[in-house]
């Protein structure tokens, strides 16, 4: 279960990489245009995994 809780971990941090990236490439051009494309959606996804995991694997650890 280790394993899976650095997967999500790791999912997180590239989504997050991955939002500030499209934000920066987006942002350029002209202001405001990375919210065609999606805006923090990624960042937000990436910071609810990277979380997620975390808790669960407090979790996990308290119960072994």
């Amino acid at each position: 279960m280790r394993n899976l809780f650095a997967l999500l971990g790791l999912l997180g941090i590239v989504g997050i990489v991955s939002g500030i990236v499209i934000i920066l490439r987006g942002s350029q051009g002209t202001p405001f245009t990375y919210e065609s494309y999606g805006g923090p959606g990624p960042i937000l996804a990436g910071v609810i995994l990277l979380l997620g995991s975390l808790y669960l694997r407090s979790i996990w650890q308290s119960k072994e």
